[in-house]
This record gives C-alpha cells, structure tokens and sequence, in this order.
C-alpha cells in the first residue's frame, strides 16, 4: 500500500510539472471598433500624411498644415514674410 501511494504522487508530480499552456487566437467579432491603440495583426502602423498649403494675404506669404489622414488643420495660418 505504501509504495502505491508513493508511486500515485511520483504520477501526480510528474504531470503537474509537464503541464504546458497554449494561446488562443482572438477573432474579432464582425463590425466590432478597435481600442485605441491596438492593431489588428497583419497591419502595420503608418505615419500621419500632412502637406503644407502657402498664400498671399494683402502681401505677406502665410502657411498652413493640413493634414491627409484625418482630413483637417493642423495649424492656423502662420505668417512666413513678405511675398516677393
């Protein structure tokens, strides 16, 4: 009986240390918004497209960014000089 016992915690401790845990891919559901911050695998970050726009306002050249991917002003109208 004794050496039973002994041979069912050696079995016992055996599998508990062999124990091995597998992650579980995570499928979104269909139409569900991402959390700020996250990326869906296979997308890779990509930096904000912005372009400069110029006029001359009553002779003095001005600038403004806008920016491509969010569709809107950056900045407000910044005096660069005057227009040559």
């Amino acid at each position: 009986m004794k050496r039973f016992i002994s041979l069912l915690l050696a079995l016992i401790m055996c599998l508990s240390i062999s124990v091995v845990a597998f992650a579980d891919e995570i499928i979104p559901e269909e139409g569900a918004g991402l959390v700020a911050g996250s990326v869906r695998p296979g997308d890779s970050p990509r930096a904000e497209e912005t372009t400069w726009f110029f006029r001359n306002n009553n002779g003095i050249m001005q600038m403004r960014l806008w920016s491509i991917t969010y569709r809107k002003w950056l900045t407000d109208w910044i005096d660069i000089g005057p227009a040559l």
